[in-house]
């Protein structure tokens, strides 16, 4: 059985099987198949990008593995493209027990339990290992648990909408002075627009929804966000440089109700934590891929493409960000961050 298969072709082919067995050998009982579950748990997983993005391939993958890991008990069904509602409103909707999964990018999943907004600091992570050090250790476990017991959601995969470089129509940006005045587009989370007030930018807060036309009017001059996410919402339409300087790593989080996940049993809930590790993983991968590729199809689309080779300056003007919000995340977060992978 390959991770894409589906349970009715399967059982499909399985039916098929029993006939011919019963008709060529003259048996007379049903032939059942007790690897193969019937469906129990049918669920809704709801993201906002397009399909094929990093995002949409992540939350494929989950979803798929969950159907091979629970032997087809749980069945996930994706809805992209904001069909459910935007990020916010999907993560509230999962907490309430409306939807049964969201997937979000933390920054949408962070007001319900502070000290998450550890992980947007700018330029907390030193690279992708670092990453990997603080979601799959203690850290992360200590994190992840606080967060589900503040909201009800459990995350169970961590995926990444990336380091999200600067893109806009007014000029490139090579130094902490060129931001100065730029109306940015930022999510509405305060670490993040503190951040970009520092850099001199002027960040202004627009729901994700409202973003294209907003970009289109004049309201924003650019957006910040990986290179591959601003070719799939087609932003090079209109935007005419791209500027690669990582402030965040973004990462984003499948969250599902808790309550929902509780009343699944042990052996299905396992299942769904592999799979989510598994998709994590795989999705960041294809995200990290696509940094490389996505920064070449930029300019091949015409944008004005420039990698800042010197980022100290930009670390160096965002320090006051930590010390802002170290008593609201909590000092023993960034220092724990900070700290993960350089004692070994």
């Amino acid at each position: 059985m390959t991770i894409g298969l589906k349970n009715k072709t399967f059982m499909g082919l399985v039916s098929a099987f029993a006939l011919f067995a019963s008709t060529q050998f003259g048996v007379a009982q049903e032939v059942k198949v007790p690897y193969v579950k019937e469906a129990a748990a049918q669920a809704r997983i709801a993201h906002a990008l397009t399909e094929g993005s990093p995002y949409d391939i992540g939350a494929q993958r989950f979803a798929e593995l969950v159907d091979v890991y629970t032997r087809g008990e749980v069945n996930f069904k994706i809805f992209p493209n904001a069909q459910l509602g935007l990020e916010q409103a999907t993560a509230k909707d999962t907490q309430l027990g409306l939807l049964e999964a969201s997937l979000v990018a933390i920054n949408n999943a962070t007001q319900w339990y502070p000290p998450l907004d550890v992980t947007l600091l700018p330029f907390i992570f030193r690279d992708r290992e670092h990453v990997n050090k603080v979601i799959y250790g203690d850290i992360g476990k200590d994190l992840f648990e606080g967060y589900r017991e503040a909201s009800g959601m459990r995350i169970v995969s961590v995926l990444e909408w990336g380091d999200r470089g600067i893109m806009n129509n007014v000029r490139p940006i090579a130094k902490v002075e060129d931001l100065s005045g730029i109306k940015l587009r930022l999510p509405k989370n305060s670490t993040m627009i503190d951040t970009y007030s520092a850099l001199g930018a002027n960040p202004t807060a627009i729901d994700w929804g409202e973003l294209y036309s907003a970009l289109q009017q004049g309201v924003a001059d650019g957006l910040e966000g990986p290179p591959q996410g601003m070719i799939d919402m087609k932003f090079t339409d209109f935007l005419e440089y791209y500027s690669y300087v990582p402030v965040f790593h973004g990462l984003a989080v499948i969250l599902v109700n808790d309550a929902w996940f509780q009343a699944l049993s042990e052996e299905n809930q396992q299942a769904v934590l592999k799979a989510g590790r598994e998709a994590g993983e795989y999705q960041r991968w294809i995200s990290a891929k696509s940094h490389v590729s996505g920064l070449s199809k930029l300019a091949e689309l015409g944008v004005e493409v420039n990698v800042v080779e010197d980022v100290e300056p930009f670390i160096e003007a965002t320090k006051e960000i930590y010390e802002s919000n170290r008593d609201r995340i909590g000092a023993e977060w960034i220092e724990r961050v900070q700290k993960a992978g350089l004692e070994e």
